[in-house]
């Protein structure tokens, strides 16, 4: 399939390049490119980007410093001007590319949005587009785990051994129903919000974690057993704490092998929101996930919850800005404070029915 066919990347918000495999010559660009060029498609194929603007030569460089077009390469606050335009500032994004190419390519995605401060509906749009594309490349995958654990019951007769094929069946569905949510991921109506015990969804977390080999890793429970019920969609809050709980887990696990992770829950007065509609409500739930790895890069911290912002290696930056957006979608808060040798994740949730009001002022 040529890029040209490919509506997903046709309408992407942001200016996208298709490249060949050394990052030199441009084989396609969407439409948000051609506007923020001032130029055709056809009149930009065949050339290199220096020749666009000599201010893409960071972009260039750095390919060329790493020329695997499998490597994924990111930048930051670039300045680049364009003819009859003010500089502006940039990041930017190269990603492996197939489509449409033999011996593969690379794709170069510029976050426009930087010129001005992120706001919830630019996030909101790159998660909404790398959503749909996530949600297409794991349902597949998806049957053949499930089916694979059934096979395994048929020969199973221990309880326990039954009981990890049945929670990786659970966790397969609860996968699978975040996946047809995630083509809709904008659209907080793709919530199903109920009254629920937040301490069964950590203890559910916990014991997914505790079955995989985190050795090295300690995960410390300590749960307020007074706190009342959350308002929310127990699929989309789990995954935001499984999200949060692997994150500390990854960072513990890269720098020592007396990893802790601790689960803290309790009751939080004074904190208060108001809708859209200027009703006020609380957020008295709390959930704090703390860890005693190196700490958030200081260089990324204030836009760690914004997509694409990692500091791993191999690391798509999505995760955190998808936990960002569950939680606002649910009225709450999220926050992190980070310094060498601890972090911590703080989650504060309401308790009552907002009424599609999740919306805040």
């Amino acid at each position: 399939m040529e890029w040209g066919e490919n509506s997903i990347a046709e309408n992407l918000p942001d200016p996208l390049f298709i490249l060949d495999s050394l990052g030199k010559n441009i084989k396609w660009v969407n439409s948000a490119c051609e506007a923020w060029l001032g130029r055709s498609c056809a009149s930009i194929v065949g050339r290199v980007l220096i020749d666009i603007s000599s201010d893409f030569t960071p972009i260039c460089e750095n390919m060329i410093l790493n020329p695997d077009p499998n490597t994924t390469l990111r930048g930051y606050d670039l300045a680049i001007a364009l003819r009859g335009q003010n500089t502006g500032v940039f990041n930017y994004q190269v990603f492996p590319s197939t489509h449409g190419q033999e011996g593969g390519g690379r794709a170069l995605l510029i976050n426009i949005q930087a010129m001005k401060p992120p706001s919830a509906e630019s996030a909101d749009g790159s998660v909404n587009m790398l959503g749909r594309m996530l949600a297409h490349e794991l349902k597949n995958p998806l049957a053949g785990i499930r089916g694979a654990a059934q096979l395994l019951e048929v020969d199973l007769h221990l309880a326990d051994d039954l009981e990890l094929t049945e929670l990786i069946k659970t966790e397969v569905d609860r996968i699978s129903r975040l996946a047809d949510s995630m083509e809709n991921f904008g659209n907080t109506k793709s919530l199903t919000p109920e009254s629920f015990n937040i301490h069964m969804v950590l203890r559910k977390a916990v014991l997914l974690f505790n079955n995989q080999n985190h050795e090295g890793v300690k995960i410390i429970e300590n749960y307020d057993p007074s706190l009342p019920m959350v308002f929310g969609d127990r699929d989309a809050l789990m995954q935001v704490m499984i999200n949060l709980i692997s994150n500390g887990i990854e960072a513990v696990k890269a720098i020592r092998s007396d990893g802790r992770i601790e689960i803290c829950t309790g009751f939080r007065t004074g904190m208060k929101r108001r809708t859209k509609s200027g009703r006020s409500y609380a957020l008295p739930v709390e959930v704090r996930i703390i860890d005693n790895g190196p700490g958030i890069n200081p260089t990324i911290r204030e836009r760690i919850f914004h997509p694409f912002v990692t500091s791993k290696a191999n690391g798509q930056g999505l995760g955190l800005s998808l936990v960002s957006k569950i939680v606002s979608e649910h009225g709450g808060i999220i926050d992190v404070v980070s310094e060498t040798g601890r972090t911590e994740f703080s989650v504060l949730l309401p308790i009552e029915n907002l009424n599609d009001e999740a919306s805040y002022a």
